[in-house]
């Protein structure tokens, strides 16, 4: 192998590295923007249920004359 032909497979080696990182930096990327949609998802679901958990005790108290 000449010594051209190892530079290039060197250059070679650092570019197919380079574009994995890249690929894979772009991927966690994704992941992380899923991620942050579905935690703020249940946040906004969460928030919701104890919402109309707190409108369901309301209503009983009301009916049943128990409110303060």
């Amino acid at each position: 192998m000449t010594p051209n032909e190892m530079q290039l497979l060197a250059v070679g080696f650092v570019l197919g590295a380079w574009t994995v990182a890249i690929w894979q930096m772009v991927l966690d990327m994704r992941d992380a923007r899923r991620n942050l949609a579905r935690s703020e998802q249940a946040l906004r679901r969460a928030a919701g249920d104890a919402y109309l958990n707190s409108l369901r005790l309301y209503r009983m108290q009301q009916r049943y004359g128990l409110a303060p």
